[in-house]
Order: structure tokens, then C-alpha cells, then sequence
């Protein structure tokens, strides 16, 4: 399935100029909640006048999500990770209702507030009511209806249990309000205030009829100051006897109304006549504007008319809205995300099919061929595999319920340990405890090192050669035929203990560097090159004396992470230098990742085991640290999982993979304004320029992607060459 999210930074959460550097600094949050269907708990859909549906959901515990919008091939969300006015408290992103006025506005019924939401201006976000700054009666705003004068009605209650509530009337034309509970005219039991339900029925004879209700206090209506309460101990001598309205939108087309009554279901016509609904199954109903009636039951759905017909349920455990296109199609959302139903065949829409799935993620793999990111992804206990996110915003997810959108997964596993991408897109990938697989860019799934292997580590060496590791004790090589074979343990001179990762060596390409927590050893499979840890001062057995990660410079200097500090180490010298609180102004000398950037700037991840759990990520640059931790700076968790780099077009991302909070993107310009400028010297244009963008384009390079469709290159990425080298650097 793919999914909208556009990788231009939607979420400008810091943007901080670095006089030393003259770099700009952006964060981006990519996050399930607001990638693809926001959330697999959906309590509405909003159909479009062109059909799209917009699909609540929200995910609890992280309590975010929102409002997505799909067009049948991409999703964009509302949700409160990029709009922080919907709210982070439970029940902010927990969208009860939406409807449009006739000038395209929309207004969501939140728990805890009406929200004005205007799709036509950028950046996405809302305007929220609440009683704190409004005139409405509740902040739990579980259901809106339109009437004839264009005023809103809501049925408005209290988030926790607060008999707070009412009914609220809204003016946009006017910004003014009006709303009744028990202390000024609504006829029920004295302090039962919260209201659960409301439509607005055109009358024949003129104006209209406001139906309202909650399930302690049954039916009301209100037309022209009058209360008539249905619900009440001695109610009106009408047969049948309403109960209450039926579904989020109880109006058709036609203004007919739906309601329970003492005799089963029936429709109020807007003369007030009333016609029963024979042989009503229980379960939830809607009325949609064709007339047609839809019924959500325990074991099948049922549909309405002129008679009913039975279809099997969408899938979800529980049913909380229901919906119609104009073709006719049906879309049910609950408990399991949403789904439409058309041609006689249910569609489920899920966050396992949609867009990112898991906030904990172990594995980031960046390709260098078309600019797709692998994550790993689990979603629980049963459900999980890898997502790919696209260059144009769109993913593709591995798991077992893509409900045909996605890529299969047959591995008897629910996660993936590792991910690397071959200089050609394929995407080399461990199923835990599963071997290595490869997902080719031909759509080809193979198998490399068999089922049973726990591989914590896979990296491609610079001539495409693949290597996995385990996290302790084995090496695997692919050989010249492409076969794994090959597998070297302690005794062919992998470094003992726990194996740290995997890098290729920038100076030699047939060549990796493998690092454990006893040492680092360069290798291409026959010669071995030992480095003990010993060398950089490690000489102690305790749990912050061995190596935690490293990374290799472009100058083949390593960079080595521990528990102690941060090691530079020339391999050729054995002259090293130590970082560590003694001269760094870091939260934590225990450093779990390391990773040089395109700029030769060294990236870390910190996090101490020790209460209050200091740490978080820091750049090394031109002698000066800077320090990012959660609470304090756009990074959402100080735990990381995993760290990768890229160039970009004038500069570079760092992706932080973290241990709950999903993923964070880095996105650090350089300050070069010239995208022509490709070779030395920077800052004029030469022939040296146009032979650095011609190697590029020919090597698949995304430097050279300058111009859309962004993810591949071809003519237009030449043109926008031609056209910034004809126009020069400023």
C-alpha cells in the first residue's frame, strides 16, 4: 500500500542557525500516526464531495493521531504530531464527528474540542473551541449536524466522566454561540447535562426540528425555544414512541430522519409521518443521503433497500462508523481501522498497510539508488516486518495483514533485526532470527543464509558484496557467485564478544570493517587486520569498557563508541583521541552510536543506564559539540536504536531510529545555494562541475536527482543541470 507523507519537512520543529558552521539544522517527526491512516481506532468517516473519504483514528497509549485523507493512491494527515493545537492530552486526537459547511471548511468533533479545520490552507491545522475560550457547552464534541441556516448543533459533553455538557448552537457567519443544559431550559434531571447525540431535520411547513439525546435521558427535540422531551417519565402519547436517533448523520438526502422507536427502526419524514423499517437487525446503523440503511451487527452487516441484504462484517472487532459514496460503495471504520466495501468485496485500510507501523524501531537502511528508506517494523505480538518509504512521500509495507497492498511475508517471525541496500536498490533484510533474504529492485524475493540464523548486523562492502553478522561469533561473506556461504568465527579472527556492526572500509572496496566488544578487524575475506581494544585505552573488563558501536571516516580513521567515551583512531598511527565528560560537554560518555556524515561531521547517540537517564544525540563538527536531548530539543527519545546518513541536494539527513518514539530526520544544509556547484573549487562553475553531475547521474547517484519526479533520474534531472549551471552561483 502506499501512503503520503512528503519527506520536505512537514514539522519544522527547531530550525537553528550554527554561526560556526553556517549550517541549518531542520527536524522532522515520521511517525505511524501521522504517515497513512492515522490510527487503527476509527470513530469517523467523512466522505468528500469527490468521494475521498476522511478516515479517523487515533492509536492509545502514544495518544496521537488524527484525520487522514486518501485519494486512492496517497494519504495526507491531520493529526496532532504536526499540529500540536489539536492537543496531546486523552482524547485530543480522537475525532468523533466531521462535517463541511457549503464554504469547505470542516469541523471535527474531538474529545476535547471542536475544531475548525480549513484543507485549503497550508500548513495543515485547526482553530480549537473549547469552553475555556468559547461558548460551547462541552469539550467532548461527539456529534455535529449542519441546519438549513448554516449554524451548527452539537451534542457536547466532559472527557473523564464530568456531567458538564449540553447542547451548543454555533454561527460561523456570526462567531457567536448559544447552548442549553438543565440550569436554563433543558427539560431534564437537574445537573444530567452531557448530550450524546444530535440531527437536525428540515420541517415541511419551514425551519426545522433539533433532535437530541443521551442514553441516561433518551430523545429531546428544540424548535423555536420549545423543549419536548421523549425520554421523559410521563413522554407524549405518540405511537410509535422514538428512543433516540440512529447513527452520526440520522438525515438523508430527502431530510428523512432515522429512529429507534418502541417498534423497531423507522423513518420521520419532514412532514412527520412515520414509516417502520421491518425485520431491523440489531447492531449499528446509518442513514446515508441515498436513503439507504446500513447496519453493523455481531456476526454480518446488513443493508437496506426497500428490503435487506446481508454481507459479511468488514474484519475490525468492533464497528464505530459507517459511510456511503455517491457509486454507492460503503465504508465501515471501528476497532482494526477502516475498509470499503464495493463489488461484493471488502478493502481494510490499516496503519499494517497504509504507511509507518511500529513507534520501536530497530533498523534503518538508506539506498543509494533511488532514495527509499527501510525501516523495521513491528506492531505487536503477530504482526510485523519492514516499510519502505518512497522519495514522492508513498510506502510499501512487509507484514502479514497488507490485505493485498503490500509485499508478502512468509517468515515465521514478526519483526526485522537488519536492513542494508545494495548500490543497486536491492534490499538485503533479516526476519529475526531468520537468516538473510533480499528484496530485489527487480520485485524478487530471495533467500541467502537460511532460517535459524540470528543476524543483528548486514552491510554491503563498496564493490556490492554482501556481509551479515550475528550478534555474536559468526561473519557470513557472499562469495563471487553470490552464494553465503562463507562464514568466519572467532578463530579466522573476528573480534570476540558481542558484535557491534558492520562498516564498509572507504579506502579499499572489496573490504569491511567489523567491530565486537573486544576489538575491530578489517577484512575482505582472506587477509585480516586486528585492532584489540586495548589500543584505545579499553584494558578493563567491566560492562563500559567494551567497544559499542564505530564508524569508518572517509579518511579511514575509526571512530569508536563505548561506554567510557568516544574514540579517534588512526589505524595507520595507532594515535587515537579520547572524548569523554573530561573535555566534552556531553549528558553521557556512554555512547551507543556513532556515525560520520557526508560532511565528515561524527554523530552520536548517548544514553546513560543510570536514573535520570541522561542523554540523547550530539554532532561533532570543527572542534565544537552540539547537543540535542528529549525534553529540551525536538528529539523524541533519548534511546536509540540505530543512526544512518545520506547526502542531499546542499546537504545531508541523519535518521535517528529510536526505542519508542519511532523515527526523527535530521536535516542539516550546508549552506551550498548552488545546486550546479558539484566539484572543487566550490563556489564557481566549471567543466569540472558538469563531469561531476554527468558521473553521478551515470552511477544512479541521488545528487543528481535535482529536478521531478524526485526517486529516479532522467531527462528533466539534465535540464535542471543545464538551467543552474547556465544561471551560475550567487
Amino acid at each position: 500500500m502506499k501512503a503520503q507523507h512528503t519527506l520536505t519537512p512537514s514539522l519544522l520543529l527547531a530550525c537553528a542557525a550554527l554561526s560556526a558552521s553556517a549550517q541549518e539544522v531542520s527536524w522532522e517527526l515520521i511517525r505511524p500516526s501521522n504517515t497513512g491512516i492515522p490510527g487503527d481506532f476509527t470513530q469517523t468517516i467523512f466522505i468528500d464531495d469527490d468521494d475521498s473519504p476522511w478516515i479517523g483514528g487515533y492509536i492509545p497509549f502514544w495518544e496521537e493521531g488524527g484525520v487522514g485523507h486518501f485519494d486512492g493512491t496517497t494519504w495526507r494527515v491531520l493529526g496532532n504530531v504536526d499540529c500540536p493545537e489539536i492537543g496531546f492530552e486523552i482524547g485530543s486526537p480522537r475525532f468523533n464527528d466531521i462535517v463541511k459547511t457549503d464554504d469547505g471548511i470542516m469541523w471535527i468533533g474531538s474529545a476535547r474540542g471542536l475544531l475548525r479545520f480549513d484543507p485549503s490552507q497550508e500548513p495543515w491545522c485547526v482553530t480549537k473551541y473549547t469552553p475555556a475560550n468559547s461558548g460551547i457547552a462541552g469539550a467532548d464534541v461527539s456529534n455535529i449536524s449542519i441546519a438549513p441556516d448554516g449554524t451548527l448543533w452539537m451534542a457536547c459533553s466532559t472527557w473523564g466522566g464530568s456531567s458538564q455538557g449540553g447542547l451548543s448552537q454555533y454561527d460561523p457567519a456570526t462567531d457567536t454561540w448559544e447552548s442549553w443544559d438543565t440550569s436554563n431550559g433543558l427539560p431534564w434531571w437537574a445537573g444530567w447535562d452531557w448530550v450524546d447525540y444530535v440531527a437536525v431535520q428540515p420541517d415541511a411547513p419551514g425551519g426545522y426540528t433539533v433532535w437530541f439525546g443521551s442514553s441516561e435521558m433518551g430523545l429531546t427535540t428544540y424548535k423555536d425555544g420549545l423543549f419536548i422531551w421523549y425520554g421523559s417519565p410521563t413522554p407524549p402519547n405518540v405511537s410509535p414512541l422514538p428512543y433516540g436517533i440512529v447513527g452520526k448523520n440520522a438525515v438523508d438526502n430527502s431530510g428523512n430522519l432515522l429512529l429507534s422507536t418502541d417498534q423497531g427502526l423507522a423513518l420521520r419524514a419532514t412532514d412527520g409521518t412515520v414509516s417502520l423499517i421491518p425485520g431491523s437487525p440489531g447492531g449499528r446503523g446509518e442513514l446515508f443521503p441515498s436513503g439507504r440503511i446500513a447496519i453493523s451487527g455481531a456476526q454480518n452487516a446488513y443493508i437496506w433497500d426497500g428490503s435487506w441484504t446481508t454481507i459479511a462484517p468488514f474484519g475490525g472487532s468492533a464497528t464505530y462508523t459507517l459511510a456511503e459514496d455517491s457509486t454507492g460503495a460503503l465504508w465501515f471504520g471501528g476497532i482494526g481501522g477502516a475498509a470499503k466495501y464495493e463489488n461484493g468485496s471488502w478493502q481494510r485500510y490499516r496503519l499494517t498497510n497504509t504507511g509507518m507501523l511500529s513507534f520501536f524501531v530497530d533498523a534503518v537502511a538508506l539506498s543509494p539508488a533511488n532514495g527509499d528508506v527501510a525501516i523495521s517494523a513491528n506492531a505487536g505480538p503477530g504482526v510485523g516486518g519492514f516499510d519502505i518509504l518512497h522519495p514522492d512521500g508513498t510506502w510499501t509495507n512487509a507484514n502479514v495483514a497488507t490485505y493485498g497492498l503490500g509485499l508478502p511475508w512468509p517468515y515465521p517471525t514478526d519483526n526485522t533485526s537488519a536492513l542494508a541496500y545494495r548500490p543497486d536498490g536491492s534490499l538485503l533484510f533479516s526476519p529475526t532470527n531468520n537468516g538473510v533474504k533480499e528484496y530485489t529492485n527487480e520485485g524478487v524475493f530471495l533467500d541467502h543464509v537460511p532460517n535459524g540464523w540470528p543476524i543483528d548486523h548486514i552491510k554491503t562492502s563498496n564493490d556490492g558484496r554482501g556481509w551479515a553478522a550475528t550478534g555474536n561469533g559468526s561473519l557470513f561473506m557472499e562469495d563471487n557467485d553470490g552464494l553465503w556461504d562463507t562464514r568466519f568465527t572467532n578463530a579466522d579472527g573476528l573480534p570476540a564478544g558481542g558484535i557491534a556492526g558492520i562498516r564498509p572500509d572507504p579506502l579499499d572496496p572489496a573490504s569491511i570493517w567489523v567491530g565486537a566488544a573486544t576489538g575491530l578487524a578489517k577484512t575482505d575475506g582472506v587477509n585480516w587486520l586486528q585492532i584489540p581494544r586495548e589500543a584505545i585505552g579499553l584494558d578493563q573488563n567491566s560492562t563500559g569498557y567494551f567497544i559499542l558501536d564505530f564508524d569508518v571516516g572517509p579518511d579511514g580513521t575509526l571512530w569508536i563508541s563505548s561506554g567510557v567515551g568516544l574514540f579517534h583512531l588512526d589505524p595507520a598511527t595507532g594515535l587515537y583521541d579520547t572524548y569523554d565528560l573530561s573535555n566534552a560537554p556531553l549528558p553521557s560518555d556512554d555512547i551507543h552510536d556513532v556515525k560520520v556524515a557526508p560532511d565528515g561531521s561524527v554523530w552520536i547517540s548517548m544514553f546513560d543506564s543510570i536514573f535520570p537517564y541522561p542523554g540523547g544525540v550530539a554532532r561533532f563538527k570543527d572542534e565544537q559539540w552540539t547537543v540535542w536531548s528529549q525534553g529540551s530539543s525536538p528529539l523524541p527519545h533519548n534511546q536509540i536504536w540505530d543512526m544512518e546518513s545520506r547526502a542531499i541536494p546542499g546537504g545531508y539527513e541523519i535518521w535517528i531510529a529510536t526505542a519508542s518514539e519511532a523515527v526523527a530526520v535530521v536535516t542539516v544544509q550546508t549552506g551550498n545555494t548552488c545546486p550546479a556547484d558539484f566539484a572543487e573549487p566550490f563556489g564557481s562553475l566549471d567543466f569540472s562541475d558538469v563531469a561531476a553531475f554527468l558521473t553521478a547521474f551515470g552511477t544512479m547517484d541521488p545528487a543528481a536527482d535535482l529536478a521531478e519526479p524526485f526517486g529516479s533520474l532522467d531527462f528533466s534531472d539534465v535540464v535542471a543541470f543545464l538551467a543552474a549551471f547556465g544561471a551560475g552561483c550567487p
